[in-house]
């Protein structure tokens, strides 16, 4: 298999051992599995692969059953293809009283650098988590209101699990629909205090709720016991007269439909399973069961393993959350392998498929495309596979067009990721190409990949472009002394991120009535013709500020002003953390550079492709990678100066 990176005018050729080569415009570089050598103008460097082989991450379960042994396996792939340690301590039942101390003492071993569980309650595993001293992220359950970025606990980083509310929802209207629209209902339940499960009732309350001809007749909590799950079900079957019943978790769902099938109920009174393991799917085909909710076990463990190595080799843009997704089993699709699939196993890991190629598409030859490139370079070595890399010379459909499709036509691709150039006209041509493929830095139609008018996108990574260019001019703003005339450099109109930045400024400049937006000019990404039109602009308004919305808008401008001997008093903030823009930050020319993650944006597109061509259903269809603004006062620190760009 191979992904597809690609570039303009380039001559490519491959071995047999997997490794491809490049050429473009005097540059070669080559990929193979463990190391990057890059040319360029005669320097060599070389990237060495991150020393897996001496990480350890820990999994610690909610409990002993067939779903967290189905994460454990999605978690064993992703460590086996990354190299890493992996240490896995279940529990015997859901508890606090053993999780904490099991986590405890994985702790003190001292051994992990890494920790991501299953939280047996969303309070009072707070302080032992917190208290552990490990980067930690959560899997299926969370702790607090699973909000790690805005919420009341933010030291996770990540929650990893399914929409649980929108789960119960659409089990109950399934249930409801099976009583035939009316009739009594009952939950069996686990624990209150649970994230997950609090969250599936609450959904199918929802639904209840909704619909005035179903009742709840009772709600009962097993603490995880498929016997009580039982023995509650049989005194609530005795007291009530039920239609339809809700499991809503592996042991609530065995245990009521057991007891439906042992009392010769099977199709009178109709029972909805979550998680679908394997006695569900026999109480299914037995007729019991009319639906079993499935989750994405695997895939949680299998982004688990992912995200915290791309954590602890520096990728700062983790998701704080990824859903993972459901698949509604009936007796009409489980037979369905695509369905299938997703029945929780025990069975051993399925071996990953690293004999991949993995390939980008730049935008243009620019130190923001580079730096992507390395991060996707640091990810093909991780996980072992080959990294095709092409970048056209300049930013134009009527060049990264014929690329895409020389590349398609090549055939030795399965998969592409690309910066495409302009988000209506690239449509057709990746539309065509046959290819599975996920968008860096810009994306098409509007950028929603699930909703919006273009879906055939895997993921869109990129930043947040809007709110990027509304706090660079509420900086730019700022540093004007809150009112004069600001002027706006950018690229061509139907760029989507460089569109989006300049609307998120005009956002800032319509909010302050003191401040007047005196024009724009498009430079088609040619920074002599930003230089030029700079220049013009300076001659015809009294300018106070400028806003440059990439690499080269904020490089042309920030020249004419500091040869113009204006530095200091006209205002530069610039998009995009070149080195160029970097030394105008230090002459004072620049105030603000607005940093993104294009080594994040590449690492997290390499992983994210190498997952979904390993049968990872989940990949987030939006990975924000953030912004980091960067002034005088804080360039030199690291954690700040580590995203500079580099050629």
């Amino acid at each position: 298999m191979v992904f597809g990176l690609i570039a303009a005018a380039c001559d490519s050729s491959s071995d047999d051992d997997g490794e491809t080569t490049t050429t473009v415009a005097g540059e070669t570089a080559t990929t193979v599995a463990g190391e990057t050598a890059t040319t360029v103008a005669g320097e060599t460097t070389t990237t060495a692969a991150p020393d897996a082989g001496d990480l350890t991450i820990g999994f610690l379960a909610g409990v002993d059953d067939p779903f967290y042994i189905a994460m454990q396996r999605g978690a064993e792939r992703a460590a086996e293809a990354l190299g890493v340690n992996l240490e896995v301590q279940i529990p015997p039942s859901w508890n606090v009283t053993e999780q904490t101390p099991i986590l405890e003492a994985m702790v003190a071993a001292g051994n992990l650098d890494f920790l991501f569980l299953a939280p047996v309650d969303k309070e009072a595993m707070i302080a032992p988590l917190e208290n552990a001293g490990l980067p930690y992220l959560t899997v299926d359950t969370f702790i607090g209101d699973g909000d790690y970025v805005n919420g009341p606990v933010t030291s996770p980083l990540s929650y990893i699990g399914s929409a649980n509310t929108e789960g119960g929802r659409i089990a109950c209207v399934a249930l409801i629909e099976a009583i035939g629209g009316s009739g009594n209902i009952y939950i069996q339940n686990v624990t209150p205090g649970i994230s997950t499960t609090d969250q599936r009732e609450e959904g199918c309350r929802e639904a209840i709720d909704a619909n005035d001809s179903v009742t709840l007749v009772g709600v009962d909590y097993n603490e995880d016991d498929p016997a009580k799950a039982a023995a509650q079900t049989e005194a609530a079957l005795l007291a009530n007269d039920i239609d339809g019943i809700y499991g809503t978790n592996v042991f609530s769902a065995e245990g009521a439909g057991n007891v439906v099938a042992n009392q010769g109920l099977s199709g009178t009174v109709k029972v909805v399973a979550f998680d679908a393991t394997s006695r569900a799917i026999e109480l299914l085909r037995e007729g019991t069961v009319t639906h079993v909710i499935a989750q994405k076990p695997a895939d949680m463990g299998f982004q688990a393993v992912v995200q915290a190595f791309a954590h602890l080799n520096g990728v700062a843009s983790v998701p704080p959350r990824i859903e993972t997704g459901f698949v509604m089993m009936t007796i009409d699709n489980v037979d369905d392998p695509e369905v299938a699939q997703y029945i929780y196993s025990d069975a051993p890991a399925v071996p990953v498929n690293s004999d991949l190629t993995i390939g980008f598409l730049a935008g243009v030859d620019d130190p923001f495309y580079i730096t992507m490139q390395r991060g996707a370079e640091r990810a093909a070595e991780a996980l072992g596979v080959n990294l095709e890399v092409q970048i056209p010379p300049s930013w134009n459909v009527t060049e990264q067009t014929p690329i895409l499709e020389a590349m398609v036509a090549a055939g030795n691709l399965d998969f592409l990721f690309l910066a495409p150039v302009d988000k209506e006209a690239m449509i057709a041509p990746l539309e065509n190409a046959g290819l599975p493929y996920l968008t860096v830095d810009t994306f098409i139609g509007d950028g929603d990949y699930v909703n919006g008018p273009v879906t055939s996108p895997l993921s869109y990574i990129g930043s947040a472009n809007t709110e990027g260019g509304r706090i660079a001019c509420v900086a730019l703003i700022e540093a004007i002394g809150g009112s004069g005339n600001i002027y706006i450099q950018n690229v061509t109109p139907g760029i989507s991120t460089t569109d989006q930045r300049e609307e998120g400024c005009r956002e800032a400049i319509d909010a302050n009535d003191s401040v007047t937006l005196v024009g724009v000019d498009y430079n088609e990404d040619d920074p002599a013709k930003a230089a030029a039109q700079t220049e013009a602009a300076l001659l015809a308004n009294d300018i106070d500020g400028i806003y440059g919305t990439n690499v080269f808008s904020a490089e042309g401008a920030g020249n004419v002003v500091a040869n113009q001997g204006l530095s200091g008093t006209v205002k530069v903030v610039a998009f995009d953390a070149t080195s160029r823009a970097i030394e105008l930050l230090r002459e004072g020319t620049v105030t603000h550079v607005i940093a993104q993650k294009p080594a994040d944006m590449g690492f997290q597109a390499v992983v994210q492709a190498f997952a979904h061509l390993n049968g990872v259903a989940s990949v987030p269809p939006r990975i924000e990678t953030g912004f980091v603004m960067m002034t005088i006062d804080n360039v030199d620190d690291p954690e700040v100066a580590q995203y500079i760009y580099t050629g």
